[in-house]
């Protein structure tokens, strides 16, 4: 989710359409990204996805397939790979999605690591009506786990480098899709890492006996999940769309993957949308680098 898209989708609708899932309440406190440069690299399964007359998902482009933006050979410099993988409504149009991943590799900079940042660009903003297209979101975040892993071993045969995912909010429904579907296709400790931070998923399915725990705990070497107590954006959009706690509202409801790590980060992360922004506008890209 991007606080600049809901505060906007709010002015424009009105509070009655967004009221079913909580968003018109759920604001922010201004927008910290850093401009990324038009040709930033990544990864982008854009317009793979689209959503027809009554409302349903269709998949356009191959079930694995996905593409390459921007300029890699400008950019690769570093030992490993950092994917950051954006939440629900993020745009591209605006640059949105680019800016996202460009801000976390620039945090990730301010803490002493220096990775070759990339961006996982998905169709997050596609749907409406009057859950703003959530349950759509969903589906499409879900359908790019097999996207999203065939990337990841496509990297693992060409380049070998360590590839580290972090992905902010709903992001994680996809990254936690992308492991269930490495699992699945028997591929072990494909990602050296793999960062929830504000994540938009079930917290029950994160736990090994549930429907992400044992993708998670088989396909990436490690996790760490940062969570917030009072995150409003999960309370009200996650929880009352899903009757449920998200992941990074909570942290894990059972037992976690015996290789993920926890982190609490309530009193230093002031909002859903700072989590991967420099320290001083209240990220916890500290957090992640200590865990890694």
């Amino acid at each position: 989710m991007r606080r600049r898209t809901i505060l906007r989708g709010a002015a424009a609708t009105g509070t009655m359409a967004l009221a079913g899932t909580g968003l018109a309440s759920a604001g922010g406190d201004g927008n910290d990204e850093l401009d990324a440069p038009d040709d930033y690299p990544g990864v982008s399964t854009r317009e793979h996805f689209d959503i027809n007359w009554y409302g349903a998902v269709e998949l356009d482009e191959g079930t694995y397939s996905y593409d390459s933006r921007g300029d890699w050979a400008k950019y690769d410099d570093g030992d490993e790979l950092t994917l950051f993988v954006h939440g629900w409504r993020t745009e591209n149009e605006d640059d949105g999605d680019i800016n996202g991943a460009y801000t976390a590799e620039k945090a990730l900079q301010e803490q002493g690591y220096d990775p070759t940042g990339a961006v996982y660009t998905w169709d997050a903003d596609k749907g409406g009506g009057i859950d703003d297209g959530w349950y759509e979101a969903q589906e499409i975040a879900a359908q790019n786990g097999p996207k999203l892993a065939n990337f990841l071993l496509d990297w693992q045969a060409s380049d070998g480098r360590p590839v580290r995912l972090v992905a902010h909010s709903l992001g994680a429904q996809v990254v936690c899709s992308a492991m269930k579907n490495l699992r699945a296709w028997e591929y072990p400790n494909v990602v050296d890492s793999l960062v929830l931070v504000g994540g938009a998923a079930d917290n029950e399915a994160c736990a090994i006996d549930g429907e992400y725990g044992p993708g998670l705990e088989y396909a990436a070497e490690s996790v760490l999940n940062c969570y917030k107590t009072d995150d409003t954006v999960l309370e009200w959009a996650y929880s009352l769309g899903e009757l449920n706690t998200a992941v990074g509202e909570s942290g894990v409801d059972g037992t976690p993957p015996a290789n993920m790590t926890e982190r609490d980060v309530t009193d230093v992360v002031p909002d859903h949308y700072s989590y991967p922004e420099l320290k001083e506008d209240g990220g916890c890209m500290d957090v992640v680098v200590e865990n890694w």
